[in-house]
């Protein structure tokens, strides 16, 4: 009898379900860890279910825009999207309410054609744009008490919580007090660790995975330089140097 043969999913398929060999960002784990759950436990202990939901809907989106780098850059990626949201959660709630299927099918393909405009400027952008979506549909398909007005406040005090946690913690490995490129130069330095480890580890066994940590590296290290500052001309000497 002949063994049936295995069948091998293609390179691609597998490339996408294999886990990825990296650093851990366990900042961002920490945050994303105490980003909604507290909101909604204080949202319930106060008797404000229906709060709680819009805020940490807020920092579990913030969340996802918050990728390595210093603080002044955190603060672009994660407030821009976070207004855009808001705005879109807004404006969804009253088209829902007051304008009926045509004015939010209306006000969907505006704000759609909008989005897909400016997400064309840059990663930071491109998140607003896609906040802003969202945030129409949860305010236009999500029945809550609160007004429209009172929903976009909640909005930007969700992602506002997860800010405050990426702003006030101090950096591990920050060069001397100086927070203005700390994730940046983090980054950096950790690509050329990787690097030597690479070069220390060339003919052996360990050879693949420190090829695959070096990529990890250079990916993380682009995150942390496509910021909306250091994307522009370089102005001043540190930014010339990274």
């Amino acid at each position: 009898m002949s063994r049936r043969a295995v069948p091998v999913p293609p390179l691609w398929l597998a490339h996408a379900l294999r886990a990825q060999r990296g650093p851990v960002p366990w900042n961002a784990v920490v945050r994303g860890a105490l980003a909604a759950g507290p909101l909604v436990a204080v949202a319930l202990l106060a008797g404000q279910a229906s709060a709680g939901v819009v805020a940490a809907i807020a920092a579990m989106l913030a969340g996802i825009n918050d990728r390595p780098g210093s603080r002044r850059a955190a603060v672009g990626r994660l407030g821009v999207p976070a207004v855009a949201g808001a705005a879109g959660m807004v404006a969804g709630t009253y088209a829902g309410q007051y304008g009926g299927a045509a004015g939010l099918t209306a006000l969907a393909a505006g704000l759609g054609l909008a989005a897909g405009c400016v997400s064309a400027i840059g990663p930071v952008a491109s998140a607003a744009g896609t906040q802003l979506l969202v945030g129409c549909a949860v305010g236009a398909g999500m029945p809550l008490p609160e007004p429209g007005w009172l929903r976009g406040v909640l909005f930007l005090g969700g992602a506002g919580w997860l800010l405050v946690l990426r702003l006030v913690p101090p950096t591990p490995g920050a060069f001397a007090g100086d927070h203005r490129f700390d994730g940046e130069r983090s980054a950096i330095a950790g690509v050329y660790d990787a690097v030597a480890d690479l070069l220390g580890a060339c003919g052996g066994p360990e050879a693949t995975a420190r090829r695959a940590a070096l990529t990890a590296a250079l990916d993380h290290a682009q995150d942390a330089l496509a910021g909306p500052r250091l994307r522009r001309c370089a102005g001043t000497a540190p930014e010339r140097r990274l």
